[in-house]
């Protein structure tokens, strides 16, 4: 089953090369993690949707921070919250970025 980012303005899917060739992986939403679950949710602004065991959200949305890497793959940290999105502030596709940092 393709893998495709469930956040808003994120086109990224999994087995598609981005267009500057950056590696790009996906990660499961903490199902079992509930306030962790609510802060990657309120981040994305989808405050009235709960993403299912076969959404995933990008590494574009997660800070340099938020990984380890172990024998050269690169693992979300069990702490990580995504801060990073896009998002369309209107009906003629103009985009902004807005960064959202949570201290914990």
């Amino acid at each position: 089953m393709p893998r495709y980012c469930a956040a808003d303005c994120c086109q990224n899917r999994g087995g598609v090369s981005s267009k500057d060739n950056r590696k790009i992986s996906f990660y499961p939403f903490p199902l079992q993690d509930k306030e962790r679950l609510k802060n990657w949710v309120m981040n994305m602004k989808r405050e009235n949707w709960v993403p299912s065991k076969h959404q995933y959200l990008c590494s574009d949305h997660f800070t340099a921070d938020s990984f380890d890497i172990r024998w050269g793959i690169r693992y979300l940290k069990h702490t990580a919250v995504p801060t990073i999105f896009t998002f369309s502030h209107d009906h003629h596709e103009t985009q902004a970025m807005q960064v959202i940092k949570y201290s914990f």
